[in-house]
């Protein structure tokens, strides 16, 4: 396991102990529906954050020319004898 795989770990883990605790203590001092308008709260701005960060697509410059669509042959009717 590389260094930095290690530290990564290490405070993810301590990033969800601290979580826990922080859910623990904070209901007790403000209340079940307090923490969970505050839960709320940090997943809908983690939500947003998300979608407002996501790298976009570049296109990628092409060298070539889009190719140009085919004309249609149409068939013509047979005269009827």
């Amino acid at each position: 396991m590389s260094r930095t795989t290690f530290r990564n770990t290490v405070l993810g883990i301590g990033a969800i102990a601290a979580a826990v605790a922080f859910g623990y203590f904070g209901v007790q001092h403000f209340g079940r529906n307090n923490m969970f308008t505050i839960a709320a709260a940090v997943g809908g701005g983690g939500a947003i954050s998300y979608v407002l960060q996501k790298p976009n697509q570049p296109q990628s410059p092409s060298n070539q020319p889009e190719p140009q669509p085919t004309p249609m042959k149409t068939q013509r009717k047979g005269r009827k004898s």
